[in-house]
């Protein structure tokens, strides 16, 4: 796996980083809510950072492997609501900003994964509990139209923030499945080549077989089913593909490995930064159908990453290693941390639904020293 422990503490220091924030920011609101718990007098105005402590760590169990925001957020409008109930019941003022500051928080990551349904439910339940608060808990009445105003205000941007995460959770997740359904399309297309070609074959032998074979009443009539059936599997697979391309016109043929030399001479025609690395005579190796064609895209890809998002590049490696099971291809770049996302594009969840498709693997991200690497690994089923 090249670039997969790279990435994977990458990302594990960014969530840190992450809850270290989120916990600095409750700290802080609940130091606030100490100072007015005190201005209030002990022991009812405890019921302020209490409220406040209990919310924030509801809030925080949602960074459980396996939680749920919806079902974490759903628990802390219940605690909140308790909360609110409890200061009524002592008579004591409870407005706690630490609590607030959490019931935002959840709202925002629930938003963000919420179905439209779950999602009008989520954004009601949350303007209760967070303006509702400071109207009942607050007892001087200018403090109530204040903190009113300001709840609502925050509510109203809790919500945007949540809606607009999740509208672009859901393009993103849109553009993904539409790169993913590409690949499959274009595999299925380079794979219906291929079978073609072989039943064709098939049938173009059954053909000439049926001249020369004796005059076997029993041999004509299978050489002639198989030319039939043959001939129905070719007629069956153009009117699928037919179908799948949608009245697209005519292809260029299926890309092979031979391609990769012309390729890299086009990305880099000076021959200074790029250098090819291959097995003598892959470019003429017999190998699955796919296989050569989906070796050639993921450098393709690769290379075109490198030209989009490391243009600083000056050293990129070309990868082509042909074993006795599998194909390996990769693409290594010291442009890493000139320009190369962190997230894999849509491009490489392409690949990888296609690599996929052919029971591969396909690892892309850094490697360290400033190195971004896409490698792929094609079972071959032994040539």
């Amino acid at each position: 796996m090249i670039g997969g422990t790279g990435g994977a503490g990458r990302l594990r220091a960014m969530r840190w980083a992450g809850l270290a924030v989120e916990v600095a920011g409750y700290l802080v609101w609940l130091a606030v809510d100490c100072l007015t718990a005190v201005s209030y007098g002990l022991p009812w105005g405890a019921v302020t950072p209490i409220a406040g402590v209990c919310v924030a760590v509801v809030v925080l169990l949602r960074r459980r492997p396996g939680a749920d925001a919806r079902h974490v957020a759903v628990v802390t409008y219940l605690v909140s609501a308790v909360a609110t109930l409890a200061g009524l019941l002592v008579q004591a003022p409870s407005m706690s900003f630490g609590e607030q500051l959490a019931l935002a928080v959840v709202t925002i990551a629930a938003l963000r994964h919420a179905d439209d349904r779950t999602a009008v439910l989520l954004v009601l339940a949350a303007g209760i509990v967070i303006v509702a608060s400071p109207y009942l808990r607050v007892e001087v009445p200018t403090n109530v139209a204040t903190y009113t105003i300001l709840s609502a205000l925050g509510w109203g941007g809790t919500v945007a923030i949540g809606l607009v995460l999740r509208e672009a959770g859901s393009r993103r997740a849109s553009l993904l499945e539409r790169a993913r359904a590409d690949e499959r399309l274009e595999l299925a297309r380079e794979l219906h080549d291929v079978v073609a070609h072989q039943v064709t074959g098939i049938v173009v032998a059954a053909q000439s077989a049926r001249v020369v074979a004796p005059a076997d009443p029993d041999v004509a009539k299978a050489l002639a089913a198989i030319e039939t059936a043959g001939a129905d599997a070719l007629a069956a697979m153009r009117a699928m593909v037919g179908v799948l391309r949608g009245g697209e016109g005519g292809r260029a043929p299926g890309a092979e490995l031979g391609g990769i030399p012309e390729m890299v001479r086009r990305f880099d025609p000076d021959g200074t930064r790029v250098r090819l690395l291959a097995d003598p005579g892959f470019e003429h190796a017999v190998l699955p159908a796919g296989v050569a064609a989906t070796g050639y895209r993921v450098v393709q890809e690769a290379l075109t990453n490198v030209r989009r998002h490391a243009p600083g590049a000056t050293r990129v490696e070309v990868e082509v290693r042909l074993r006795a099971d599998e194909l390996v291809v990769g693409v290594r770049n010291d442009g890493a941390g000139s320009g190369s996302s962190t997230s894999p594009g849509f491009g490489l969840a392409g690949m990888a639904e296609r690599v996929g498709a052919l029971d591969g693997t396909l690892h892309a991200g850094p490697a360290g020293n400033g190195v971004w690497t896409v490698t792929a690994r094609l079972p071959v089923g032994g040539r």
